[in-house]
């Protein structure tokens, strides 16, 4: 019988939580907190929280603590990361009072790992557990019932195609109770020696290095990932389906709705440039081709680069984590993923002082000469050329309209990138009618 588990006060998280860098509900007040179930791991406990917020709204999170202690972080701790490695070696189960965590493992999963725990420094949304140079288990904090894509995509990747540049799957745990299946965790290969692309590429520019070779390579990476997800039409989660008239009018309709909250973010007067409307058939040559499950938040912080640039891995499928699961799940152009690594290039072209003239162009083609020979005549491109210059602008549109109503909220010094981005891509868009 497992041992009881000691709850920290409510009150005690109520303060705590809003201090995380996890915490979702950074413009929102924390009101309550309610321990919905506590699984004994370990040293500590994984409790299952519900946050209640000042506008009504709560969210159900995951808090692995340590026992005996007033509020601290079981990922801190080598015991409490040890007690969920060797829960997915043995595909285990562990009870709480209302629910269970369960765990399961693939192929992949290393034998022998003898490494403490070492939590990682700087993540967001979820927080990472590396165990020597072998494996990284990645821990999800808000949670959302149903099935996470980025377990699904890891998984499919690894188990159903030959694609070695995403690291592979090597387990996951989840939480099961009345109320459905919440994924907890997943652990994946580690990457040795990797960079964050995000940083590396800037390291590299300011270095004096254009990376054009590196680029062009990434854009390879980002079609063969694309024909992958594409490739089993035997799985209604993964088989691609033709883009009707329907899709279009409605991918339409949600840029617009981006770029009207854009215009609303930037006041009465927004910079000459920035469109008051998207055309409609922007995205119409798409119809024919197919949508496709694809990563969804993709950008160069969502890539590994391997030594020096020699080569790339694809990571982080999970979405955009604040919109809901059935939409991060939904078919669409992969085309989106492009439009996405585009935008990054020009904050990358921006952030630290400006790149060399002319090198975000010479970017953009890089990594699209690399996407285009790689992606041959995949089924999920327009058939002509146009088309798909035409679609992946719209797509940067509704991309850089998402930006700037972030940065307006978050970073208004950062606000003239996405603008400027904004004014290009609709540039684009009526440059290539």
């Amino acid at each position: 019988m497992s041992r009881p588990a000691v709850a920290p006060r409510d009150a005690v998280l109520a303060e705590w939580i809003p201090g995380q860098r996890w915490f979702a509900g950074k413009q929102r007040r924390v009101v309550a907190v309610a321990l919905e179930d506590g699984v004994p791991l370990g040293p500590g406990t994984l409790w299952i929280a519900r946050v209640e917020l000042d506008d009504g709204g709560a969210d159900r999170y995951a808090l692995p603590l340590l026992d005996g202690a007033p509020v601290r972080d079981g990922l801190d701790d080598p015991g409490f990361c040890r007690a969920l490695l060797e829960l997915i070696e043995r595909e285990g189960r562990a009870p709480g009072a209302h629910g269970e965590v369960v765990a399961s493992r693939t192929r992949a999963f290393p034998s022998g790992i003898t490494a403490a725990g070492r939590r990682l420094a700087g993540e967001q949304s979820n927080t990472s557990v590396v165990f020597g140079d072998a494996l990284i288990l990645k821990h999800f904090r808000r949670l959302a019932a149903g099935v996470n894509p980025d377990v699904e995509i890891t998984r499919f990747l690894t188990e159903r195609t030959d694609f070695r540049h995403t690291p592979r799957l090597c387990g996951s745990l989840e939480y099961r109770d009345g109320a459905g299946s919440w994924a907890l965790a997943m652990a994946q290969e580690l990457v040795r020696d990797a960079h964050d692309g995000w940083r590396w590429l800037l390291e590299r520019l300011a270095g004096g290095d254009a990376a054009l070779g590196a680029l062009e390579r990434l854009g390879r990476r980002t079609a063969e990932l694309h024909l992958a997800l594409g490739s089993d039409s035997r799985d209604p989660a993964f088989a691609p389906e033709p883009i009707t008239d329907a899709d279009v009018h409605a991918w339409t309709e949600a840029v617009q709705r981006q770029l009207d909250g854009a215009r609303a973010a930037l006041g009465a007067a927004p910079p000459d440039g920035v469109p008051a409307r998207i055309d409609a058939a922007g995205l119409g040559a798409l119809v024919g081709a197919v949508k496709q499950r694809h990563h969804g938040d993709f950008h160069l912080g969502q890539t590994l680069v391997a030594g020096d640039g020699a080569d790339f891995a694809l990571i982080d499928f999970e979405g955009e984590p604040l919109r809901p699961l059935a939409e991060r799940r939904r078919k669409h152009t992969p085309l989106r993923d492009v439009a996405g690594l585009l935008r990054s290039l020009g904050y990358a072209a921006a952030a630290n002082g400006p790149a060399p003239e002319g090198w975000e162009a010479q970017a953009r083609r890089a990594f699209l000469q690399g996407y285009r020979a790689a992606a041959g005549r995949a089924p999920f491109l327009p058939r002509e050329a146009a088309g798909f210059v035409r679609a992946v602008a719209v797509l940067e549109v509704e991309k850089a309209a998402y930006e700037v109503v972030y940065e307006a909220n978050n970073r208004p010094d950062w606000l003239p990138i996405p603008v400027r981005g904004l004014i290009q891509a609709a540039r684009a868009v009526a440059g290539a009618g």
